[in-house]
This record gives structure tokens, sequence and C-alpha cells, in this order.
């Protein structure tokens, strides 16, 4: 503490932690987000012993030979694998402050909804190993709709879908709880897989995780038009065992991504359906429509297809991909006052 107060630096900061499938961030009170790294780590297939993590272990991704291997810790915004969780976040931590000066107050993270109490145990464990004063969880849903500007105290309901790489949050929320919600598997690492599956299949064509994305972000989920266009696909052809670039059809394209998109309408439709005996909260969607982040939200036209099938005014978050995350930062300016939406380890949260 001496030495921070003498080269005026704060030792201790209070950090918001977003564990995404695909991407971790990670915010600081009063700097803003400071990580946004995929959650992704390279290790030694024998030792474990990390070789890289984030940007740089995502460009090693499908590259590596039988002595490395790639791993993801994080599964639908729960730990899946706890020892390399820590290593990706211990090193995403000291990536931000010197290690000797620095150290966590108050730790506040996001979770999905239907997490288990095994899944929040892991996150309280995994604050306590990373050195934090105090751990707080946080429903995504809810630090979303912070993070978008809207109040999830007042009277009054909104409707927050979180379209997130291993999952799709929907939560109605008004009071400071949620109303009705659901967490769906179906999310942007789903489409990308139905695409990969399908080029497979139907073209012998072998793709990579970052060419499903690139395709299914350039396609335009609601786009009817008669106008045929095509696509350029690079991959290995699985019939000739040689690279190949092929052209493909945009409304092939485009088909493949129509089923588990339907699937999320169908779950937001349900999620407003359960309402029947809540009117008033039926009328305040109605009036306020519903609003998209996570970083599935950027795929083109998604707003359009959800407004058509639902007959709801849809509005995109500035900047979805970040809406939780500034949603955490927001709660740590403002601890007190977002205190009953928390979790600590003494309290069930309102669900």
């Amino acid at each position: 503490m001496i030495l921070g107060n003498v080269l005026n630096i704060e030792t201790f900061v209070d950090l918001g932690l977003d564990p995404g499938s695909a991407n971790t961030l990670m915010c600081i009170k009063d700097q803003g987000i400071v990580v946004n790294e995929p959650t992704i780590v390279a290790v030694e297939s024998e030792s474990g012993q990390l070789i890289a993590f984030g940007h740089e272990a995502l460009n090693m991704h499908q590259k590596m030979h039988p002595g490395m291997q790639t791993i993801m810790p994080v599964t639908n915004g729960i730990i899946g694998d706890y020892e390399n969780a820590k290593k990706l976040f211990r090193e995403l931590l000291h990536h931000v402050k010197p290690r000797i000066l620095f150290g966590i107050h108050r730790l506040v993270v996001s979770i999905p909804l239907g997490i288990t109490e095994v899944g929040k145990r892991a996150f309280f464990d995994m604050a306590e190993h990373l050195g934090a004063k105090e751990a707080w969880l946080v429903l995504e849903p809810i630090a979303a709709a912070i993070g978008a500007g809207l109040n999830p105290f007042e009277p009054v309901a909104n409707l927050i879908v979180n379209l997130g790489a291993g999952t799709t949050q929907i939560a109605i929320i008004s009071l400071g709880g949620i109303v009705s919600g659901e967490s769906l598997a179906v999310s942007g690492n789903q489409i990308n897989n139905a695409i990969i599956e399908s080029l497979r299949e139907q073209n012998n064509l072998a793709i990579s995780e970052y060419a499903a994305e690139h395709i299914k972000l350039n396609i335009a989920a609601n786009d009817r038009s008669d106008r045929e266009s095509r696509m350029t696909v690079k991959g290995f052809n699985l019939l000739t065992g040689f690279p190949d670039t092929q052209e493909i059809s945009t409304a092939a394209l485009r088909e493949i991504i129509t089923t588990p998109l339907q699937e999320i309408v169908t779950a937001i439709k349900k999620c407003i359906e359960v309402l029947a005996d809540k009117p008033d909260v039926a009328v305040d969607i109605l009036e306020r429509g519903i609003y998209l982040a996570g970083g599935g939200a950027l795929l083109g036209g998604i707003d359009k297809k959800i407004q058509s099938e639902t007959g709801l005014a849809v509005t995109i978050c500035e900047e979805p991909q970040t809406t939780v995350s500034k949603g955490l930062c927001t709660i740590l300016k403002n601890f007190e006052h977002y205190r009953p939406v928390l979790l600590d380890n003494n309290k069930k949260h309102k669900q």
C-alpha cells in the first residue's frame, strides 16, 4: 500500500468480469473496459503448461501439432475447465496491471440464467483464488439491461435478449427481478456449427470456425430478395483432398441459419405468451419493445426478423457485444444502489 501511495497507483481495484464462451471482458471501476480477449488458452498436451492465451491462442487454434492443444474453459457462460479458466483469468489480470501493485477489492461476475448452485460456487471459488476481497454475481440479462441504460428497479417491464456465443438469454425484467426468462442453448456458436456441418455435407467443403463466423455475419437474416447472389468460401475439398474455393448461394447459406434463428424467435414469443395473467407487463413490452444485446445482435437484419415475427419494435443496443460489461461498469460505480440485484455467498437471487 505504501509503495502504491508513493507511485500514485491504486493497489486495489473494483473489477467486473464477463466470462463469455467466445470472449472474456473485464472492466475496472472508473476506467471502463480494459480487457476483451477470446476465452481460450493453448497448453502443452502432456504437462498442461500454459503456452498462450486470448488472441494469441486463438491464432494458434486448429493449427497445432499433437504436442499442443487449445482449450475453451468456459461453456455456455459456465466454467467447464476450472484449472484452465483460472490460468486464463490470472493472465488477463496480469495483462491489465503489474502483479505486485494490483489486487481486487470487489469482483462482480455476470452469470447466465439457470446456472446451478455448483456453477455459482465455481465462480465464488475462482474469485477467492484471484484474491478478491469481496465476490458478487449478477444475472447476465440484468447486467445487460443496466448496460443498455435501463432501470431494472422501476415498476415497468423491459424485455431484453442477450444473443451470446454460448447461450441466448431472454428475460423480462421488472422491480429488480426476472418476471419471465429462459436460457437457450441456441446461440452464435450453434449457428456457426450449423454452417460448418451443412457445407461439409452439401458441398464437401470443410471450413474453419472463423470462416463460419464470417459467413454468419455477412448474411442478412431477413433478406427475402429474389435477387440471386453468391459468396466466396474457402476451405478444404473433401473429395479432391486439396484446398478449394467455392461460390455458395447466399440463399442457401441463409436457409442454413433459418432454423436456429426461428428457435430464438419462438422462445421470445413463449416468454411473452406466459404473461396472460400479467397484462400490464405485456402492455409495457408493447410500448417499449425488445432490446437486443450480445454479439449475435450484429447478425445483419436480425432485428427486422424478430420485429416482423413478434410485431414489437426492436432496438439493438449500442456496441451490443459489450452491453453486459458496460452494465458491470455501472454496477461498480453505483454499487450500493445496485446491491439488491446482486448475489453473494449468503443470498439467494430473485429469479
